[in-house]
């Protein structure tokens, strides 16, 4: 059903990566079946169900990390290159199929080919886990720093649930291990529950996660240029000579001191860029060169400043942090709060306290 579910994405929201998250539901509900099918002795009626659900297992990694690859991604388009990720499964499915056509195994020319290919399908499925596992995680590390370029506030739309379930998958997979190899009583007890915990898990965040880049098709293809150069300065010289830095950056502080565009909670940096009506590119040098500073430092900047002012005002009085929160342009108290403390080295309580001693 959570398979299902996610195909069809009745929000419509990450549409590519939540397909993606699907097959790989899919597969991992597949792998619960193979148990079933053993527990209940009918593994031995269904054997060409059985070498597919086996041979299914080489998708999971790969479909979770191309589900993690278009949920980090401003690029909507599925490319070629995505065939490879099936390359091992189709190995297999081909190794398997003279066993599921006739009943009978694939004969090997001799004993040394027969244990060489044999290791090769032992260790291929551990192995391709880990690389997947770790390149998928790698991708949401560089998740994090990306949308610091382009948005305001991050907590929604950072994917730390994703990082989360990974580590769930890892223990998972070391249960796995256990029940396939060493066979460690104590942990059967708690292997349901793993794996019930996970799949409720992936279900509500999974269904509550909203679009990570929802922005028009040319607004994106600036913001993968400029996530593609967040480390390479070259081309961002290129955009603005000194005296046009001085120009914009005098409009970026009327905008920020005189309108305070910094209390809208949703402001990124492509609404930023449309309200100084100068190109994605432009604000983000802007931004990263002059102001030395990622876009979500230097929007935050801002909001601490508005809510020290009314920490220290009479509205503190009627307003509880929460509603200073909110006035500052945050939309909870916990970013709120962490925000606060890493930029002031205090919490928004301590910092009253000290100020009014």
């Amino acid at each position: 059903m959570l398979s299902f579910l996610l195909y069809a994405n009745p929000k419509n929201s990450n549409n590519k990566a939540n397909k993606w998250l699907g097959v790989f539901v899919f597969t991992f509900a597949c792998a619960m079946l193979e148990i079933f099918l053993h527990n209940l002795n009918l593994h031995r009626n269904h054997l060409v169900v059985l070498d597919l659900i086996e041979a299914s297992r080489f998708l999971s990694a790969p479909m979770l990390y191309l589900s993690v690859s278009f949920f980090t991604s401003t690029h909507k388009k599925i490319e070629t290159g995505v065939l490879w990720h099936f390359a091992l499964f189709l190995v297999v499915v081909l190794f398997r199929l003279p066993q599921m056509l006739t009943g009978e195994n694939f004969r090997f020319p001799n004993e040394l080919t027969a244990r060489i290919v044999l290791t090769f399908f032992r260790i291929a499925l551990p192995l391709q886990t880990i690389i997947y596992w770790y390149l998928s995680f790698r991708k949401l590390q560089h998740h994090q720093d990306n949308i610091e370029q382009i948005a305001s506030l991050t907590d929604e739309i950072d994917l730390s649930w994703l990082k989360y379930f990974l580590w769930i998958l890892a223990a998972v997979v070391l249960i796995w291990f256990n029940l396939a190899i060493f066979n460690f009583q104590p942990l059967f007890n708690y292997t349901p529950f793993l794996y019930l915990s996970s799949v409720y898990f992936l279900a509500y965040f999974a269904l509550k996660q909203r679009e990570i880049y929802p922005y028009p098709k040319p607004a994106l293809q600036e913001l993968a240029v400029v996530i593609a150069d967040r480390n390479t300065k070259t081309e961002k010289q290129k955009r603005l000579t000194e005296s046009q830095s001085k120009v914009l950056n005098e409009k970026l502080e009327k905008l920020m001191h005189s309108e305070k565009v910094y209390l809208d909670n949703e402001l990124s940096l492509p609404a930023l860029a449309q309200k100084m009506q100068i190109s994605i590119h432009e604000l983000s040098f802007l931004i990263n060169e002059v102001h030395q500073e990622n876009f979500f430092s230097f929007v935050n900047k801002y909001r601490i400043e508005e809510a020290k002012r009314l920490l220290l005002s009479e509205k503190f009085e009627k307003l509880n942090i929460l509603g200073i929160a909110y006035q500052a342009g945050f939309n909870s108290k916990t970013t709120f709060n962490t925000a606060f403390k890493k930029l002031t080295g205090q919490s928004p309580s301590e910092f009253v306290q000290t100020e009014k001693k």
